[in-house]
C-alpha cells in the first residue's frame, strides 16, 4: 500500500544495469553544520556543501569531514575544586610550553609533561591572581618575556630562566638603568687686572602705597671694576611684611639709586665700567605708612650666571636613557672665552654613556654626551628640543590597573583601566616599561591618548595590525600617525572607527591578516579585516550559517592552530566546544561541534595552542565527574599525522601504553570505575572498566598487546541535508517528496570502520549498517585503513528527507571526501 500511494517515478538521467534511479553527489562540506533554521535555504550555495549534524568533526580546508583525534589526558590540576585558565609561552617553535594558572600559582607544562622541581615535586610559581580571576588574564608576549594583564592586579612580567626556573614580577614602568649620582663642577675661569675700589651699599623698603623706609645700614664690598671680566656685585637682605618694592642706594660715591626690584637681591653692573647712582640720598628716616627697614643686608662678589645641569645614563644593551640626576647648580661667565665648567659623576653599572643638560631660562636641554663619566661645557647651546625625561607611571593604584595590552611599531601599548576606560597609554619607543615624557615632547616619548565618542566604552582588547587596532565593547576603531606620519608619534596620532559592533571581553585572535572577534552582544564571530576599495576595516558574521551553536551564549576562551587545518577551537559559557574551520582566501568558514564523555558530561573551560613539532596543538583544561566527584583535567589533543592503525589515537581523557606485550595496562587512576575502550595493536576493544589491577588501577586485556591505547569513547557523527536535486524535468524539486536512499558510495581517506543509515542510533541499531573492511589481514592482525570509494548497502526506507547518517563510534580514523547516495523518489 505504501507503494501505491508513492509509485516511483522512473528517472532516466543516468540507467543501467544494477544502477538506481538517481545518484546524488556532495563533494564537499566547507558549509559545516549549518542552522535548523536554514534547513530549507536550498538557494543558498553553502547549502550544497553543508551538513545537518556535524559531531566530534572538522572540516579540511579543501572539503573533506574527518573526525577528530582524541584527548590525551596530562595531568590533573593543583586543586580540582578551584577555577583554572590555560596560558600558552611559546619562546620560539621549539620550545613552547602551556603554563596553568590556578589560585596564586602557575605550573608548567612542555611537550605534553608536567616540569618537575629539583625534588621532584610539580615546580610551581607563586602569583598574586586568585582563582575566579584568572580567565580574565591578557597576556602578550615577547621572546622569554611575558607581560599579564588584569584591571584588579599591577601589571605583572613574566621571565623564563630554564625550564624549572621562573619568576613573576610587578612592572615598575621606570627606566631600567638608574640615574647618575654624585653630580659635581668646578668653574674654570681667570680674572683680568685693574683698578678696584670699595663700594658702600643701602637698602629701603617701599609698600604698594609708595611709603619708602628709611635706609639700612652700609655695607662694603670691594669690586675691580676696570676690566670687566665676569664678576659682578649680588646684594641680599631678608623680606620685610608689607613691602612689594626695594631699592639699592650707592653711598660712598656717585650716591644715588641702583637698582630697584621686587625681590630680596639685586646684581650689578650689567656691562663693564663702575655702576653710578643718580644722585638721590638714601633716606635716613622712614616715611609715613613704611614698612620696616631691610634686614640682613650683605653683599659679595660673585662671577658669571647660576647654570644647573643634569646627567642621565644610557643603558649599554638598549640605549635606554635614565631619569636625570639630581641638579648641580655653578657659577660662571662662560660668554668670556676660555672660561668653562667641568663636571664629574659617579658611574653607572650598564651604562655605555652619558646625557648632559643645562638649564636655559628655566628649561633642561641637551648640551653634549660622553662616553666617560666627566664633561667640559665651554658655553655650548643647550638644545632646548631635546630634553631630559620626567618620571612617570600612569598604572599606580587600583583602579589605574590596565585590562588588555599589545605590542606596536616597538612600543608596549596598554589600556582600559578602570578610572580611564578608553585610554590608551603607549610606551617610549624600544623601552617598554617606560612611560617617561619629555618637555618639548620627542617622537621616542610616551603616547597617551583617549577614544572621544558618544558613549563611555571601555577598550578591551588591542591588536597590531595595519596601525593599532582598538576593540572595544561598543566599537571598533584603528589608531594610525596618519597622513604626515609612518608611526604613532605624540604629535602624530589619528583614530579612525571602523563600526559600532562592540567587542566581548574575550581576546580576539589574528587569522594571517584578519582578526576575529566576538561581538560583545548576541553570540556572534565576526572577521575584521582590511580592504582597499573601502580603505576601512570591513567583516562578516561567521556565525549566520550555524546560529544554532551560539544562541544564548557567549565565548569564553578560544585559540587558533594554524597548522595542519586552520581551525579555530572555541570553548562557550555552557562548557561545550565548538570548531571553526577558517580559510578567508578559499571562502571557507565550517562550523562543528564537539561532545566528550559519558552522555556529553564533560565541560571545557580553558584551551589555548602552542606549537609543537609540525604541529599547532591545543591544550584544553577539561571539567569530568569521576566516581561522582568533579576534576579537572588537562588534556592535549593528540595528532592525526601517523602511519599505522595502531597508532590511531581516538580515545578521550586517555593515555598510551608501548613497550613488550602485557595484558594489564596501568595507571589509570584518574579514570577509575569509568567505562572505557581501547585500540591494543589496532584491534578494538569495548566494554572495559576501570578498575584495581596488579600495579594499580587499569585495565586487564585478553589479549596481550604491545601498544594500546585506552580512554572514553567517543563517537563522531555526520548527518547531510534534505537531499535537494534542484528543478528535474517533470518532476520539479524533490524537496518534500518521498524518497528512498538504498546505497551509499563514499570516498574516504585512511578510514576504518563506520556505520551508514537513513536514521540516527546505536551501534546496535537496525537503521545503521557497518562496512566491514576485512580482507587479505591475517586473523588478530589489525585492519589496515582504506583510501578510496565503498559502498554500503542500507536499512531499506522511505522518508521525506533523504538523509545519509555516517558515524563511528570505535577509536578509529573516519575521514570522508565525498557522499553518493543512490536515491529513488517516488511522486
Amino acid at each position: 500500500m505504501r507503494f501505491a500511494r508513492h509509485p516511483i517515478t522512473k528517472l532516466n538521467l543516468w540507467r543501467g544495469a544494477d544502477m538506481s534511479d538517481l545518484r546524488a553527489y556532495q563533494p564537499s562540506f566547507t558549509a559545516g553544520e549549518l542552522s535548523p533554521a536554514l534547513w530549507a535555504r536550498v538557494d543558498l550555495a553553502k547549502y550544497g556543501s553543508g551538513l545537518k549534524t556535524a559531531l566530534n568533526l572538522f572540516i579540511h580546508p579543501h572539503g573533506g569531514a574527518s573526525n577528530r583525534a582524541g584527548l590525551q589526558f596530562i595531568r590533573e590540576v593543583k586543586v580540582s575544586s578551584n577555577n583554572a585558565a590555560l596560558i600558552p609561552f611559546q619562546f620560539n617553535t621549539e620550545q613552547s610550553y602551556v603554563l596553568e594558572f590556578g589560585d596564586r600559582y602557575f605550573r608548567v607544562f612542555r611537550n605534553g609533561g608536567l616540569i618537575l622541581s629539583g625534588g621532584g615535586f610539580p615546580y610551581e610559581t607563586v602569583t598574586p591572581y586568585a582563582h575566579d580571576k584568572v580567565a580574565d588574564l591578557v597576556f602578550i608576549q615577547e621572546a622569554d618575556v611575558m607581560y599579564v594583564c588584569h584591571p584588579d592586579y599591577p601589571v605583572q612580567k613574566i621571565s623564563r630562566l630554564a625550564d624549572d626556573n621562573w619568576t613573576l614580577t610587578p612592572v615598575m614602568f621606570a627606566p631600567s638603568v638608574p640615574a647618575p649620582t654624585g653630580l659635581s663642577a668646578t668653574a674654570r675661569y681667570k680674572f683680568r687686572s685693574g683698578d678696584s675700589r670699595a663700594f658702600q651699599l643701602k637698602v629701603t623698603a617701599i609698600s604698594a602705597g609708595g611709603a619708602e623706609s628709611a635706609a639700612s645700614g652700609a655695607v662694603a664690598v670691594s669690586w675691580q671694576f676696570e676690566n670687566f671680566d665676569g664678576r659682578f656685585i649680588l646684594v641680599s637682605w631678608n623680606a620685610v611684611p608689607g613691602a612689594v618694592t626695594y631699592r639699592v642706594y650707592r653711598t660712598d660715591a656717585d650716591v644715588g639709586i641702583v637698582a630697584e626690584t621686587n625681590s630680596t637681591s639685586a646684581d650689578m653692573p650689567s656691562g663693564p665700567g663702575a655702576f653710578r647712582g643718580s644722585g638721590e640720598v638714601a633716606p635716613g628716616t622712614s616715611s609715613p605708612g613704611a614698612p620696616a627697614t631691610p634686614s640682613g643686608v650683605s653683599a659679595v662678589v660673585v662671577f658669571g650666571k647660576v647654570a644647573t645641569y643634569a646627567v642621565s645614563a644610557v643603558a649599554s644593551e638598549t640605549s635606554e636613557e635614565s631619569l636625570p640626576s639630581a641638579p648641580f647648580s655653578i657659577r660662571n661667565d662662560m660668554s668670556i672665552a676660555g672660561n668653562k665648567n667641568s663636571l664629574v659623576w659617579n658611574p653607572v653599572a650598564g651604562a655605555s654613556a652619558y646625557i648632559v643638560y643645562r638649564k636655559d631660562n628655566g628649561v633642561y636641554g641637551y648640551v653634549g654626551r660622553s662616553e666617560t663619566t666627566s664633561f667640559v661645557d665651554e658655553n655650548i647651546t643647550p638644545d632646548i628640543a631635546d630634553g631630559p625625561q620626567s618620571a612617570r607611571n600612569p598604572f599606580n593604584g587600583p583602579g589605574n590597573y590596565p585590562r588588555c595590552a599589545t605590542f606596536i611599531e616597538q612600543r608596549i601599548a596598554l589600556a582600559g583601566t578602570k578610572n580611564d576606560p578608553q585610554a590608551v597609554w603607549m610606551s617610549q619607543s624600544a623601552n617598554y616599561e617606560n612611560f617617561g615624557e619629555s618637555s618639548p615632547s620627542k617622537a621616542s616619548d610616551a603616547v597617551t591618548f583617549r577614544i572621544k565618542a558618544r558613549q563611555v566604552n571601555e577598550i578591551r582588547s588591542m591588536l597590531a595590525i595595519k596601525g593599532l587596532m582598538l576593540l572595544t565593547s561598543g566599537s571598533e576603531w584603528v589608531v594610525s600617525g596618519g597622513q604626515n606620519s609612518d608611526a604613532i608619534a605624540p604629535s602624530a596620532i589619528k583614530i579612525d572607527n571602523q563600526g559600532y559592533r562592540g567587542a566581548a571581553k574575550v581576546q580576539p585572535i589574528v587569522v594571517g591578516n584578519t582578526v576575529l572577534f566576538a561581538q560583545e552582544r548576541g553570540g556572534v564571530v565576526r572577521d575584521f579585516s582590511y580592504e582597499f576599495s573601502n580603505d576601512s576595516y570591513v567583516g562578516r558574521d561567521l556565525t549566520i550559517m550555524a546560529r544554532h551553536l551560539f544562541e544564548g551564549r557567549i565565548i569564553k576562551s578560544w585559540c587558533y592552530a594554524q597548522s595542519p587545518y586552520s581551525i579555530a577551537w572555541v570553548i562557550l559559557d555552557d562548557g561545550s566546544v565548538v570548531s571553526l574551520t577558517y580559510m578567508k582566501e578559499h571562502e571557507v568558514w565550517a562550523w562543528t561541534r564537539h561532545e566528550s564523555g559519558p552522555n556529553n558530561d564533560a565541560q571545557f573551560e580553558s584551551v589555548c595552542v602552542v606549537a609543537e613539532g609540525n604541529e599547532d596543538v591545543p591544550y584544553f583544561l577539561v571539567k569530568r565527574t569521576i566516581g561522582g566527584v568533579s576534576k579537572r583535567y588537562i588534556e592535549r589533543l593528540h595528532t592525526r599525522d601517523f602511519a599505522e592503525v595502531d597508532d590511531a589515537f581516538f580515545v578521550d581523557s586517555g593515555l598510551t601504553y608501548s613497550g613488550p606485550p602485557v595484558t594489564v595496562i596501568d595507571g589509570l587512576d584518574h579514570l577509575l570505575g569509568q567505562s572505557v575502550v581501547a585500540l591494543a595493536d589496532g584491534n578494538v576493544v569495548r566494554n572495559l572498566t576501570v578498575g584495581p589491577v596488579a600495579g594499580g588501577i587499569g585495565i586487564t586485556l585478553k589479549n596481550a598487546a604491545s601498544k594500546v591505547h585506552v580512554g572514553l569513547s567517543m563517537v563522531s557523527a555526520l548527518q547531510t541535508l534534505d537531499l535537494d536535486l534542484g528543478t528535474i524535468q517533470g518532476l520539479g524539486t524533490v524537496q518534500g517528496r518521498m524518497k528512498s536512499v538504498s546505497e551509499v558510495t563514499m570516498r574516504v581517506e585512511k578510514t576504518r570502520g563506520i556505520f551508514v543509515g537513513p536514521y540516527d542510533g546505536e551501534r546496535d541499531s537496525v537503521h545503521l549498517s557497518e562496512y566491514r573492511q576485512r580482507s587479505t589481514e591475517n586473523w588478530n592482525e589489525a585492519i589496515a585503513l582504506y583510501t578510496g570509494d565503498i559502498q554500503i548497502t542500507t536499512p531499506w526506507d522511505w522518508n521525506t528527507n533523504g538523509n545519509v547518517w555516517i558515524k563511528q563510534f570505535d577509536p578509529l580514523p573516519m575521514t570522508i571526501l565525498a557522499i553518493m547516495p543512490d536515491v529513488t523518489i517516488g511522486r
